[in-house]
């Protein structure tokens, strides 16, 4: 019998996931079936959640927000995995690796790049039927270490995106802002103003193919299709072939940037001569100043930065 806990964060899309879950909730009840809601109240509440979730032996864990959401949950998931048997994701046997739940994917937040990579439906109710019902496919995710800002090295996983330079000043300037209701105006107004301003740091980026030196405007590493609301950075991702994708904006400036924005929804961006990209299994970045590196749409600290990719990582339900 499935033992299902569903990880709610109303606060999602400044509030609008609120009146979504009560919709949610009476879709359960008249399912008449048993799931363990548990609310989110504060930041990385939802890693807590997931790993007690783990612990308490659950078969499936399905976690309902926008990709900040899925962020702490796999990585509480996956925490308590760790714990549980005192190694690494990638060193756990066959058996091991089927103690963990399925992961379930409701996005209600935001960009919900992650849907679109699963290509999930937006329609909640539907993509809840496929979160309790759906086929659970392996898929691949990312280690990565990085700074964190009290100087502490810091060791985290990402399902679909890390990335540095002008995305993390972005980023970190968003949430600063503490505006929830508008989220998309305020990232547009301050992916504008730092556009501008932004001072390209001099990088060195080493995969196993290749190494390669300049000054980097961006760098993403993605496992997923998408990140920033629907931004096509990486065409060629794939959540389950084993590599991630690594791409480079090499001397860009913000004036560029501006007028190569429908190349950057359509992926053709990646065939400019100043984009570095490939599929690669382990990625080390450091940039002179120290860059702000975000993981799935959430601070994670800063440059140097060791990624890995960990292949067939986790469950999840999908079409």
């Amino acid at each position: 019998m499935e033992k299902i806990y569903l990880i709610v964060n109303l606060k999602a899309a400044g509030g609008l996931a609120k009146k979504k879950f009560s919709l949610l909730r009476k879709a359960i009840k008249e399912m008449k079936i048993d799931v363990n809601v548990l609310f989110s109240e504060y930041p990385a509440n939802s890693i807590e959640l997931a790993k007690d979730a783990f612990n308490q032996n659950a078969t499936r864990i399905i976690s309902f927000g926008g990709d900040g959401t899925h962020y702490e949950v796999i990585n509480g998931i996956l925490t308590g995995v760790k714990e549980r048997y005192d190694k690494e994701i990638y060193n756990l046997t066959d058996e091991e690796k089927s103690t963990i739940p399925v992961l379930g994917i409701i996005s209600v937040g935001t960009g919900n790049d992650f849907s679109k990579s699963l290509n999930l439906p937006k329609n909640f109710i539907d993509a809840f039927h496929i979160a309790l019902n759906g086929v659970p496919k392996y898929i691949d995710i990312g280690l990565f270490e990085c700074v964190h800002s009290n100087g502490e090295k810091n060791s985290n996983y990402f399902f679909n995106v890390l990335s540095g330079g002008y995305s993390g000043l972005v980023v970190e300037n968003v949430l600063k802002s503490n505006v929830y209701i508008f989220k998309k105006l305020t990232y547009i107004k301050v992916a504008l103003c730092k556009m501008f301003s932004y001072f390209l740091p001099e990088g060195v980026v080493r995969t196993e193919n290749r190494e390669i030196h300049g000054k980097f405007f961006e760098f993403d590493i993605t496992n997923g299709k998408y990140f920033a609301a629907g931004i096509l950075v990486s065409p060629q991702a794939k959540l389950d072939d084993g590599y991630l994708n690594v791409s480079i904006f090499e001397n860009y400036k913000g004036i560029e940037v501006l007028f190569k924005l429908k190349k950057l929804y359509d992926g053709s961006i990646i065939e400019e001569p100043k984009v570095h990209s490939e599929n690669a299994k382990e990625i080390y970045v450091e940039c002179n100043p120290p860059q702000i590196v975000e993981a799935d749409g959430e601070l994670a600290g800063h440059t140097p930065i060791k990624v890995r990719v960990i292949e067939k990582a986790i469950r999840v339900a999908q079409q």
